[in-house]
C-alpha cells in the first residue's frame, strides 16, 4: 500500500494491524515495527530495560517519518513565501511613472 507524499511504504497489512489491535494514531508506515515491539512488551511484562532493540528500531522509523514531514512543510513554507514575495513585488507602484514616449 502506497502512502501519498511519503518515501516509505506500508509494510503491515490492514488485517495484521487490526489483529494486533494497533491504535488508530499509530497506524502509519512504522506499524510493522510496532507490532513485534508490543508483542515483546507484553511478553516481558513491560519492563523498561527489555525490548530495547525493537524500541530503538521503531523510534528511528518514527523519527525519519517526522523529519520527512518537516522537510515537506519547509518546502511548502518556502514556496508560499516566494509566491508572497513575487505578489508584493508585482504590486509596487513606481515612484517615477513611465511616460508614453519613453
Amino acid at each position: 500500500m502506497e502512502v501519498p507524499g511519503s518515501s516509505k511504504k506500508m509494510i503491515a497489512t490492514q488485517e495484521e494491524i487490526v489483529t494486533a489491535k494497533v491504535p488508530l494514531g499509530y497506524r502509519d508506515q512504522c506499524a510493522h515495527l510496532l507490532i513485534p515491539l508490543n508483542n515483546c512488551r507484553q511478553a516481558e511484562f513491560f519492563l523498561p530495560w527489555k525490548c530495547e532493540d525493537e524500541r530503538h528500531v521503531y523510534e528511528k522509523c518514527e523519527y525519519e517519518l517526522v523529519m520527512e514531514i518537516m522537510l515537506a512543510m519547509k518546502k511548502i513554507h518556502e514556496e508560499e513565501a516566494k509566491a508572497k514575495q513575487n505578489k508584493l513585488q508585482g504590486n509596487i507602484v513606481p515612484l517615477i511613472p513611465k511616460t508614453a514616449n519613453a
